[in-house]
C-alpha cells in the first residue's frame, strides 16, 4: 500500500506516518475493499469548504471529504481531505483528545473511500459502528503531535 502525507495546514503538527499507516494496514486486513494507494492532505477550513462548494455544491466547513481517482472491483486510490480546524474544534466540543478525533476522522475517510456511505440514518450508525470497531482494534494511537 502507498500513501502520502500532505501537510498544507501548519508546520507545527507533525503527522506520525507509521501509525496513520496501521490506521490504513488494519481497515484493509478487515474490510473486502482495499486501500491500493491515498493521498492525506491535511488543510484548513476554507479549503475544505471551497472543496464541499465546488463538488457537492454545498457550502458549509466540513472535516473530511474522500474522493475516488481509481477503482476497480476490490481496489481503489483516492484522496482524503482532513480538515484540521474542524477537528480541533470537535475535539474540544466532543471532549476528546485530538488524537483521537483525528483517529475517527481518517478512519471515516477510509470507509467512505471503500465505498461506505452516510446519507441516511441507518448507514451513519453502520459507519459510527466500524468507526468504534476500529477505534477499539487500534486503541489510543498518536497521529499528530504539535
Amino acid at each position: 500500500m502507498e500513501f502520502h502525507i500532505i501537510n498544507n495546514y501548519n508546520s507545527k503538527y507533525q503527522f506520525h506516518s507509521d501509525n496513520i499507516l496501521k490506521i490504513l494496514a488494519t481497515i484493509n486486513k478487515h474490510e473486502i475493499r482495499k486501500i491500493q494507494s491515498v493521498n492525506l492532505i491535511f488543510t484548513d477550513d476554507e479549503y475544505m469548504r471551497e472543496l464541499k462548494n465546488k463538488y457537492f455544491n454545498e457550502d458549509y466547513y466540513t472535516d473530511v471529504i474522500s474522493f475516488t481517482l481509481e477503482e476497480n472491483q476490490n481496489n481503489v486510490e483516492g484522496e482524503i481531505y482532513i480538515g484540521m480546524s474542524q477537528i480541533i474544534k470537535n475535539s474540544s466540543l466532543f471532549k476528546c483528545s485530538l488524537n483521537n478525533e483525528l483517529q475517527r476522522i481518517i478512519i471515516h475517510g477510509c470507509l467512505h473511500l471503500i465505498g461506505y456511505d452516510d446519507q441516511n440514518d441507518q448507514d451513519k450508525k453502520n459507519m459510527t459502528n466500524l468507526e468504534n470497531k476500529y477505534i477499539d482494534i487500534l486503541n489510543d494511537i498518536i497521529l499528530v503531535s504539535e
